[in-house]
């Protein structure tokens, strides 16, 4: 699904920024050019940085 429409950035996308070192909104916007445009990407697009974070501390979880 695509979160921000201006830039053509889909969940994917955000959630490969995440697994690269991106902990937030802030970060994800400096590589992918995120809320730049209108800026109603930005809450969605944080529903999907946590979510990402959250199923990357599950798989160090399990996998320890």
């Amino acid at each position: 699904m695509f979160v921000c429409i201006c830039h053509g950035i889909n969940e994917k996308a955000i959630q490969k920024a995440v697994s690269e070192g991106a902990k937030n909104v802030r970060e994800v916007r400096k590589t992918l050019n995120l809320g730049s445009q209108c800026g109603q990407c930005v809450r969605q697009a944080h529903e999907v940085i946590e979510q990402a974070k959250a199923s990357a501390q599950k798989a160090q979880f399990y996998a320890a």
